[in-house]
């Protein structure tokens, strides 16, 4: 019965995205190519609300999901939606977009674990939802990245600890991977849009505070450890260079790398897929482990990549601040 059901939910996104393809082309919704773009010709833009609308479908008939999780999905995506079609201002995509992380803690009943700790976690949330926005610049990157994330996922739920419904996963890497079929090559037909890349960012947030909350190994953050080094670090290089962080821009490694070296996206992709896996993998083996040696062995991981990261970025923009 739920492979029935999964053939069902695949088979309506299929038709879903062929009607937003219908949708788009009339009314225009595109992404044109300018200077800080690294797509060439016209594209579909704002696929992702397909996805949207699927996973917020698909959440609807679980009980492992309530009302809050809901909302804030919803808000994301509206805001992701208007930021495609009017490009919002940050001074109101960031409330919004805390408003959407609230919302989660609000599901997962978290807030009494301390001012502080709140705090410094809706911060953190709210980072990541930008992070993965800014990091959704090439082909393949978003939908295949999610994927290595949330494939580990479904290994932890399915043979270490069951931290939810593990259809909510399946219905998840299912979207990832119909989203990736459009988008997941050479000429993308549809680029996921804020609605898409925010969408997906708050559900893998989602997932990862409620794993975190479950277990309490902190650790499980390494799941998100490429996009962290790379949207920390240009963050920083911006900031050096007085840049508003919250503009368009081409400075993340990867967009750098595609700039200066003109490497497929595809292929760049695939380099910030493996590494994640690789990662990933490593963070697996060390969950046996005491907390301690855990902290310890993140720690040393995140400056090797760290320092990889400086080195690859000195030798592609040597003189950049």
């Amino acid at each position: 019965m739920d492979n029935l059901i999964y053939l069902l939910f695949v088979l309506l996104l299929f038709a879903g995205y062929l009607a937003y393809f219908v949708i788009a082309r009339r009314f225009q919704i595109v992404d044109m190519p300018n200077h800080r773009t690294m797509h060439d010709g016209a594209t579909i833009r704002g696929g992702g609300v397909v996805l949207f609308l699927g996973m917020a479908v698909g959440a609807m008939g679980m009980d492992d999901i309530g009302l809050w999780f809901l909302g804030g999905l919803i808000i994301i995506a509206l805001t992701g939606f208007l930021d495609d079609m009017y490009n919002l201002s940050g001074k109101i995509r960031l409330p919004l977009q805390v408003l959407s992380v609230l919302c989660i803690f609000l599901e997962l009943e978290l807030f009494g674990i301390g001012f502080f700790i709140l705090f410094f976690a809706i911060v953190v949330a709210a980072g990541t939802l930008n992070a993965y926005n800014f990091m959704d610049g090439i082909n393949g990157m978003t939908g295949g990245y999610s994927l290595v994330v949330v494939g580990t996922l479904l290994y932890v739920n399915g043979f270490m600890y069951e931290f939810i419904d593990n259809s909510f996963l399946v219905f998840f890497t299912l979207a990832l991977l119909v989203f990736s079929f459009y988008n997941f090559r050479k000429k993308a037909v549809c680029f996921a849009g804020d609605v898409g890349s925010l969408s997906i960012a708050f559900i893998v947030v989602y997932l990862l505070i409620r794993l975190i909350a479950d277990t309490h190994q902190f650790v499980y953050i390494l799941l998100l450890t490429v996009y962290g080094i790379d949207t920390i670090f240009t963050i920083v290089q911006r900031i050096a260079r007085k840049e508003n962080i919250f503009d368009a821009h081409r400075l993340h490694l990867f967009q750098v790398i595609v700039s200066k070296t003109k490497m497929p996206h595809l292929r760049m992709s695939l380099i910030y897929m493996v590494i994640q896996l690789l990662v990933n993998v490593i963070l697996l083996s060390m969950l046996p482990l005491p907390q301690h040696l855990q902290v310890l062995g993140s720690i040393g991981l995140l400056l090797v990549l760290s320092v990889i990261y400086i080195v690859i970025k000195k030798k592609m923009m040597p003189t950049s601040n």
